[in-house]
């Protein structure tokens, strides 16, 4: 079955609404599909120019993982070993993978990373592609640049064109090669649209729910069902400063979790920077009246807040009080002022 006709399928099953953007961006790819369907019994991807991938650029709320989702379920059913990633987390284990004493024996261990984690699969699918410090930036280049020189096939999607990755960043012209590389093997296509899909879900409900209770785990339910129609839903175990936490329930890069999940659980300002890199918002279910018995629970909401606001990600929240009796507390009373400022704007689609 081509991309076309499984997303023909979906819309007439009522999971979707048809998108003119979204069907223009599974033309590359249905072409992708063929190619590697055409030549998966008897292609090597060592031995013959590897088909070009595909990087779907463009504004968030747009499609573009779902689209690229289709695509690697149908790749697998297809018989093509496929390894699908957000791109945090895939730096993540590139980080993780990069000092492993097997790979240290090999001359330039960072260009063997990509098929350790991959588990050898040739076709690797990125979701939202960013770039961010220079040492991702190096690593990245040289584990890339081994994985293309293996016949690898990249499809990604991202907010940036590749010219704009880790725009204005440190060192960057040490970058530009694998930008120019990137761009040798893929084909680009901009998602052009003037429809934000989430921020319209967003928009028609509210972001703010209390008190606690069945009404409030009823809404905050079917928010998360409605803006994750056509994902699959899956547990997905995030490392956070080197500890593994479970998140239950994630699809299309938003989590919902507990406020003791994110905010019982030791973390700090600069892992709560790596959740909002890695996710596009949170619905965060259980807040508690704050005080200052939940002393550093509440310093942990300040700085999730904090992070998500900088990133530009949302939040929908149940919590047992609205937001400007959330605290009632004296440790943190010249502080939270902000977190309710942020609150507030955050929860006012």
């Amino acid at each position: 079955m081509r991309l076309l006709e499984t997303y023909q399928h979906r819309i007439d099953a009522g999971e979707i609404n048809d998108d003119a953007p979204q069907r223009q961006a599974i033309e590359p790819l249905d072409h992708l599909l063929d190619q590697l369907t055409a030549k998966s019994s008897r292609f090597s991807f060592r031995s013959k120019p590897a088909p070009k991938g595909v990087y779907l650029y463009g504004g968030v709320g747009r499609g573009k993982s779902m689209v690229m989702d289709m695509f690697a379920d149908q790749a697998r059913q297809c018989g093509i070993k496929t390894a699908r990633f957000h791109f945090h987390d895939f730096m993540t284990a590139v980080h993780d993978q990069i000092h492993d004493p097997k790979l240290a024996k090999k001359d330039d261990p960072a260009r063997h990373v990509a098929g350790a984690i991959t588990g050898g699969a040739k076709l690797l699918c990125f979701d939202e592609m960013e770039v961010r410090d220079i040492a991702d930036a190096m690593i990245l280049a040289r584990v890339m640049g081994g994985f293309f020189d293996d016949g690898g096939v990249v499809v990604a999607t991202s907010n940036r064109h590749p010219d704009d990755l880790y725009e204005n960043g440190l060192h960057r012209d040490r970058f530009l090669p694998f930008i120019e590389q990137l761009k040798t093997k893929v084909t680009l296509h901009e998602m052009i649209s003037p429809t934000d899909h989430r921020q319209r879900i967003l928009a028609a409900m509210p972001a703010w729910y209390s008190p606690l209770g069945g009404d409030a785990d009823q809404a905050m339910a079917e928010v998360f069902t409605r803006l994750t129609s056509g994902h699959g839903i899956a547990p997905v175990q995030v490392t956070v400063a080197g500890r593994q936490i479970k998140f239950d329930h994630v699809a299309n890069n938003i989590a919902k979790v507990s406020f003791d999940q994110v905010c019982g659980a030791a973390l700090a300002a600069r892992d709560y920077l790596a959740l909002a890199d890695r996710y596009s918002g949170l619905l965060i279910c259980d807040i508690p009246q704050l005080n200052d018995e939940l002393r550093n629970e509440t310093r942990r909401l300040m700085w999730l807040v904090d992070a998500f606001y900088d990133r530009g990600r949302f939040l929908v929240c149940s919590a047992e009080t609205d937001i400007d009796r959330l605290y009632d507390g004296d440790a943190w009373r010249h502080e939270f002022p902000r977190t309710v400022s942020r609150l507030t704007e955050m929860t006012k689609i």
